[in-house]
């Protein structure tokens, strides 16, 4: 790299990798400094001036500053030192004694080369070089320790305020000893700093049942190793389980690391009873599908054969007798078909998928004995995602529930479901079932309504009671149809429809209209 000086304007003609102010001397004295500097390692830019007074407005763009004035004068030099102290701060003067150098040192020169003649131009160039350099490295040096000081009051930040209990710790002689521990660490474990300085953290907390467990544990963290693992650990209340994060910090001067310990005892004990319960859900699933085996075949049997016994009495005989007993059996076999129905429910719609609500609903009433009744669909191309199968039984019992209860065209009261709750009515001719949308501004959903006798008021909540029967049924079809809807996460409510008959509205629904 070169350095140069143009003497037109007084500064040298390279680029500004350094700036030296020339005080005193002369365009010449510039210019021979110059010269020498162009074979030092840095792009030098000499400036002169002439009046003191201008070097206080200039030092603030200068990396040195070169004085021609009389050793003794230490007013300037306090003058330039007050505007930026660590400024390099050269004396290039006549000296004409050992003790006057060193007097000139003390007063806060960074150098002073005595000015004898052209050898000392030279010389006062490598001075000069050796100040930048000097100042530079000292500047880099103090940004590097003013951002470690902000890391390092970060990570203690952190450090002092991360609710997870946290050890700092050294390796010593192959062992973890504690340096630090944070407030959350207190807080849990019972044990200030001051301490567990200079021991082993696993001293104290550790249970003594764990202490193998642990001495390996350390045996890992000492050689450097990452950890992530389940530990239970003895705290102020009692031993809990704890996720260990060790997290190893090499140095230059040894390993030191972080231990974070994570509370994780109240998940292990959801995750306990969850096993637990799971555990008697399935228990509980082989007891049904015992109890469903043996109402299927085991009382199903008997009782067919029952009936059908019954069934050649009536031809030989004539007895009312025998149709009570008929009825009786028939009231058996509509009671086990709605335990089993009931039975295999489950608790959630496996299959969900989109349907059309009329294309169900048209389909179940198509499967249930509706007599005179008929079915008013107003549902348009109103779709819901459900199980196909379990939305369809949904569907076949209301309609049988209104169309054996409903009205009074029926001389015969069938059990498959849950009446009403009142056994006649006026005469209104044909029942009619109708299904219709709900999509009111905080409901939406469908609903079943029919303009029957309708079920009183102080019953509706009633209703949907397993085992609950207004009159003859079993009392288990308007249950399936609340397990149906529980099944599919469905609000059903028991209302009075608008002809005074019964309307069951489902909201809460995924609907698509």
């Amino acid at each position: 790299m070169t350095g140069g000086f143009d003497g037109a304007t007084g500064t040298s003609a390279v680029g500004e990798d350094a700036v030296v102010l020339l005080v005193g001397g002369d365009d010449a004295l510039a210019e021979r400094v110059a010269s020498r500097l162009s074979s030092s390692t840095l792009d030098v830019t000499v400036r002169t001036v002439g009046d003191r007074t201008d070097v206080l407005e200039a030092v603030a763009d200068v990396d040195c500053v070169v004085s021609t004035a009389p050793l003794g004068d230490d007013e300037f030099l306090e003058a330039v030192r007050a505007r930026d102290p660590r400024l390099p701060f050269v004396s290039y003067a006549p000296v004409d004694d050992v003790a006057e150098l060193l007097d000139a040192l003390a007063m806060g020169f960074t150098d002073v080369v005595p000015r004898e003649g052209e050898t000392s131009v030279g010389v006062l160039a490598k001075r000069v070089t050796a100040a930048v350099e000097g100042a530079r490295v000292r500047e880099r040096a103090s940004a590097q320790a003013t951002a470690l000081r902000a890391e390092r009051d970060r990570f203690a930040a952190l450090f002092e305020h991360i609710p997870e209990p946290t050890v700092f710790y050294e390796i010593v002689d192959g062992r973890p000893v504690t340096t630090d521990v944070n407030p959350a660490f207190e807080s849990v474990f019972g044990y200030d700093a001051e301490t567990l300085q200079g021991d082993v953290v696993d001293d104290y907390i550790v249970p003594e049942s764990k202490a193998n467990e642990a001495a390996t544990l350390n045996d890992r963290i000492a050689d450097g190793e990452h950890l992530d693992l389940e530990v239970r650990r003895a705290t102020a209340d009692g031993e809990r389980e704890f996720l260990l994060r060790d997290v190893p910090v090499p140095e230059s001067d040894g390993m030191r690391g972080y231990a974070i310990y994570t509370d994780i005892t109240t998940q292990r004990e959801r995750e306990d009873r969850l096993r637990e319960a799971t555990s008697r859900l399935e228990a509980q699933n082989e007891r049904l599908e015992a109890f469903t085996g043996v109402v299927s075949h085991d009382l199903r049997h008997p009782l067919s054969v029952a009936m059908t016994y019954t069934e050649l009495l009536k031809e030989r005989h004539d007895d009312e007798d025998l149709e009570a007993l008929d009825g009786a059996l028939a009231r058996m076999d509509d009671l086990i078909q709605d335990l089993l129905a009931l039975a295999q429910q489950g608790t959630d719609a496996q299959d969900r998928q989109l349907l059309g609500l009329a294309d169900v609903a048209r389909d179940a009433w198509s499967a249930v004995d509706t007599e005179t009744a008929t079915l008013d669909v107003s549902l348009g191309d109103a779709a819901v995602r459900a199980d196909e199968s379990r939305l369809r039984q949904l569907f076949e019992n209301l309609f049988a529930n209104s169309v054996e209860h409903g009205s009074t065209s029926n001389p015969m009261q069938s059990d498959d479901s849950v009446e009403h709750g009142q056994e006649t009515s006026d005469d209104r001719g044909g029942l009619v079932v109708t299904v219709g949308v709900i999509d009111d501004d905080d409901r939406r959903g469908f609903y079943v309504a029919d303009d029957g006798v309708g079920i009183p008021a102080d019953e509706r909540d009633r209703v949907l009671e397993q085992g609950y029967s207004g009159g003859s049924g079993t009392g288990f079809g308007l249950a399936i149809v609340d397990a149906v809807a529980d099944a599919h996460d469905w609000t059903v409510t028991v209302e009075s429809s608008v002809d005074g008959g019964v309307r069951f509205a489902f909201t809460d629904v995924d609907l698509v209209t």
